[in-house]
C-alpha cells in the first residue's frame, strides 16, 4: 500500500467517524483540487521536501509533507464560522489519534501525523459560494 493510499483511508476514516462530529460526504481525490458540488471533496498532494535519513540496521526515517485541500461551503458568516469549528475539530482528532499511536495499519512504523501550522482558504469561487481550505500534514514512519 502506498502512502497515499495509507494516508488517505486514515483521513477519511477520521472524516467519517460519527464520534468525531465531522458532518459530511467526503471523497479523498489525489493530486487534484476539489471541484465538485454537493460533497464535501477532498485532495491530497505531494510536496517536494520529503527527508529520508538513513539508521543503523538498514532502516530509513522518512519525514513526508502532504497537503490535504478540502472544499466547504462559504457564503454566509455562520457558514464560515461552522468551517472554523470543523477544522478545530479536525485538527484535536488528528492530534488524538497520535496521541493514542493510532496510526495507518500498512507495515510501516509510523511515529508521526502531525497538522502542521494553521488551516487556511486558498481559493474561493468568485461568488464566495464554497471556498477550498488547505492544511499541511507531517508524515515520519521508518521501513
Amino acid at each position: 500500500m502506498t502512502i497515499f493510499e495509507s494516508l488517505s483511508m486514515w483521513i477519511w476514516g477520521i472524516l467519517t467517524d460519527p464520534s468525531n462530529e465531522l458532518p459530511g460526504q467526503y471523497n479523498i481525490f489525489a493530486e487534484v483540487l476539489p471541484d465538485q458540488v454537493g460533497v464535501e471533496n477532498t485532495a491530497l498532494f505531494s510536496n517536494p521536501n520529503d527527508i529520508q535519513t538513513p539508521l543503523n540496521g538498514g532502516q530509513i526515517k522518512n519525514e513526508s509533507y502532504k497537503t490535504f485541500y478540502i472544499r466547504k461551503d462559504f457564503l454566509e458568516q455562520q457558514t464560515r464560522m461552522n468551517n472554523e469549528a470543523f477544522f478545530e475539530k479536525l485538527r484535536k482528532c488528528i492530534h488524538m489519534k497520535n496521541l493514542r499511536a493510532r496510526y495507518p495499519s500498512d507495515g510501516r512504523k509510523w511515529r508521526e501525523i502531525s497538522y502542521q501550522g494553521g488551516c487556511f482558504v486558498t481559493q474561493r469561487a468568485e461568488n464566495n459560494e464554497y471556498a477550498i481550505y488547505q492544511i499541511n500534514l507531517k508524515l515520519v514512519y521508518l521501513e
